[in-house]
């Protein structure tokens, strides 16, 4: 059975399944990067190139200039089909079913535990927090679930996805009945 999406940002879904409240990672944080960086190099070097041989086409005075424009019009060209490819990637990992995937975290509501993927008891759902953390290195902060044996990250933060909005909140709302 599919699970019911609560939320869902940046590729990691809260979801429903009965008692459980599912925290599922659709892993699309490396194909995101790679479109927005195709992206910008398919509009700079495909801009740059495109000037430069439609410059020499209507000046035509210097034809070395037409040669290294169609060869910067190419590498735009090449970074554009790759982009096609990495958001049909990005498009085909948000089809897939949720059912299909391994949870990060488990949030059991019936038993009142938090279990990792693999199915192990981390913690009592009554001892457990979410929160935002900043991560060093990056604008996005990472979501984490605090238990007494320590910290645990959930996703870390990508600013190319949008981040993790409030999903700290989304959980606590579904896991501990707070109002979001």
């Amino acid at each position: 059975m599919e699970p019911v999406i609560l939320a869902e940002r940046g590729g990691l879904v809260v979801a429903e399944s009965g008692p459980e409240i599912l925290v599922i990672d659709r892993g699309t944080g490396p194909s995101e990067i790679t479109a927005f960086v195709l992206l910008t190099i398919a509009l700079v070097f495909g801009g740059f190139g495109l000037v430069a041989v439609f410059s020499v086409a209507t000046d035509g005075t210097m034809a070395h200039f037409g040669l290294f424009g169609a060869a910067v019009l190419g590498i735009g060209v090449v970074a554009g089909v790759g982009l096609v490819f990495a958001v049909k990637d990005l498009r085909e990992r948000r089809l897939r079913s949720l059912a299909a995937l391994t949870p990060v975290a488990v949030f059991d509501r019936a038993t009142r535990t938090y279990r990792n993927g693999s199915g192990e008891i981390i913690a009592p759902l009554d001892k457990v927090q979410f929160a935002k953390r900043m991560q060093i290195m990056s604008s996005s902060p990472k979501l984490v679930v605090v238990t007494p044996m320590g910290v645990r990250i959930l996703k870390r933060g990508n600013p190319f996805s949008g981040g993790i909005g409030s999903l700290d909140r989304v959980l606590d709302n579904a896991v501990h009945g707070l109002p979001p």
